[in-house]
Order: C-alpha cells, then structure tokens, then sequence
C-alpha cells in the first residue's frame, strides 16, 4: 500500500458516554479523520434498538450518518450496521489500476467483511484474489491468456508467478488450496483473512509497478 493510505476499518468512538462503532474514514473525501458529532437519533421497535450519529468531517465540512445497533444480543464489534453514503473505492488509489471484474467482486468482500459476515468476505476476497493474480499475467503473458483464464489460482501462481512465489507463506498456500470444511474446524478460520487480505495488497502494488514500466517501456520507444 502506499504511504498515505491507510486500509478501511472499524473503530471505537465514544461519545456522550456511549461507545459507538465508526468507519476511520470520511466518505466523502476519504481522509483519515476524528468526526464532530452533530446529533444522535434514537430508531426502535421490537427488533431493533439502533442509533443514528450524524458526523461532520473536519476536513471536507460534509455530513453524513453512522447506524448502529445497540440491541442487547448482538456482540458490540458487530453493532455497525452502515454508513450513508456509502464508501467506494476511493479509499484505496491501487484499486483504481484493476478490471471492473476485480473491483466489483472485491468491494463486496469489504462490504460483508465490514457488516460481520466474515464467512462469505473470506471466500470473496480469495476470488477476488485469483481475479487480480490472473490479470497481472494476462498483462505480462497476453498470448498465454486462454491458459491462464482456465488455470486455478495456485497453478497460475506456479507457473506465471514464479518469481513471486518466495513472498508466499506456507500457511497462505494452506489457506488457498483447502476448502471451507478444513477452515470450519479451525479455531483461526477467521485470521487467514488478514493473510489473503495482505496477498492482495502486494499484488495491488505489483499492478502499479508493471503498469508504470509499461509506460516508461512505451515513451521510450516513442522517443527513439
């Protein structure tokens, strides 16, 4: 990742002696921020006791709304619900370099990780994976490309990544060639995400790396 970015997250805000669950970054402008609370608004029926914080960033001066939920059997790391509006992609400049594919698949692994259904953002990201491993090859292997579309994601590493495959923990190749059965019986299923979610980071960087030679590659032939 680059320096001045910093990954999506949740984290503990306090206000008016109540521990709410925020997102670390304004939606609006993206920036890492400490939000002004404007007001708080009380939603509950039979099913739901949530609360609504509405923030103001210090560095953009726009508004927007935090959901939480504050019913007493959900575990308090899950009591964000949502953010309006939304966050996007913005938040991470990498993302930008990729195909719809990936992004599309990917921010709807954040989204179900950010919402507490971790089970299905781990098996999105590791697909969100292949995406992004497979187009890097295609970008440096073009004739290969029916090849490596019909390849699984550790065959592809093998054989068009070789040189990146040092950089791969034993545990992360566990974690890619097993299936959701072997991780159910593990009490750390819910850790490989981190592994997966720093896989993709690299590769993120590789992209910008081999598209900036491409660039450089192409001026020079340009101006010879």
């Amino acid at each position: 990742m680059q320096k001045n970015e910093s990954k999506l997250k949740k984290i503990e805000y306090e206000y008016d002696s109540q521990e709410y669950i925020i997102l670390n970054k304004c939606p609006h402008c993206n920036l890492d921020i400490y939000p002004a609370v404007d007001k708080v608004e009380p939603l509950e029926n039979k099913n739901f006791k949530i609360k609504v914080l509405s923030l103001t960033c210090p560095s953009c001066k726009k508004d927007y709304f935090i959901f939480n939920d504050f019913k007493e059997d959900i575990p308090y790391p899950e009591k964000y619900l949502f953010t309006i509006p939304k966050y996007g992609f913005t938040e991470n400049l990498l993302v930008r370099n990729t195909t719809k594919k990936f992004q599309n698949l990917y921010t709807q692994s954040v989204n179900s990780e950010l919402l507490g259904y971790n089970d299905i953002a781990f098996f999105g990201y590791i697909k969100s994976l292949e995406i992004l491993v497979k187009d890097i090859a295609i970008l440096e292997h073009p004739r290969a490309e029916d090849d490596i579309l019909f390849s699984n994601l550790i065959a592809c590493l093998e054989h068009f990544h070789s040189t990146n495959m040092h950089l791969f923990s034993k545990k992360l190749l566990e974690v890619l060639k097993n299936d959701y059965l072997h991780y159910q019986k593990s009490a750390e299923f819910y850790s490989y995400i981190s592994l997966v979610k720093d896989c993709i980071d690299y590769f993120l960087l590789y992209m910008e790396l081999l598209l900036k030679t491409f660039s450089l590659n192409d001026k020079r032939r340009q101006d010879a």
